[in-house]
């Protein structure tokens, strides 16, 4: 009997694998809140740069992370791909006051800010859309898009 169910198992379990959220827009949509939009501001302790593995990420991007000071405490910011940033002529240093438009959400690491806007000094840069879509994605412009 089971070697005549094997066929319409495999079947399932591989129409339920095509089905899965490829796409990491999907799963930020359900994890960014526009309602939960917040503007902070503080000093740049450290600059991380993490590099993104696995299926979400497309050519092991580097991404630069910020640990803000604030009157909050510490918060970490995920500002973008550091080729994005380079092209924007985003480099922002330690020591740096910066002021994020972001909304938190809640990672596998602890809370995390994904930036939208960023102003440093007499400049704002726009890294994501008001639903936290990435502008790098291709959806702006000018914009990296990821390869195909």
């Amino acid at each position: 009997m089971f070697n005549l169910l094997k066929p319409f198992l495999l079947a399932g379990l591989m129409a339920a694998v095509l089905i899965l959220p490829a796409d990491s827009r999907a799963q930020l949509r359900k994890a960014y809140d526009p309602q939960k939009v917040i503007t902070v501001q503080g000093q740049v302790e450290k600059l991380e740069t993490i590099t993104r593995q696995g299926r979400q990420a497309r050519n092991n991007r580097q991404t630069q992370i910020a640990r803000l000071k604030t009157d909050q405490g510490e918060l970490v910011v995920h500002l973008g791909p550091e080729e994005f940033l380079a092209g924007l002529h985003f480099r922002p240093k330690v020591g740096d006051v910066l002021e994020i438009t972001g909304g938190k959400i809640r990672t596998r690491q602890g809370e995390v800010i994904l930036a939208n806007t960023v102003k440093s000094g007499s400049q704002t840069f726009q890294l994501r859309d008001g639903q936290g879509v990435p502008v790098w994605t291709g959806q702006t412009p000018g914009c990296m898009a990821p390869p195909s």
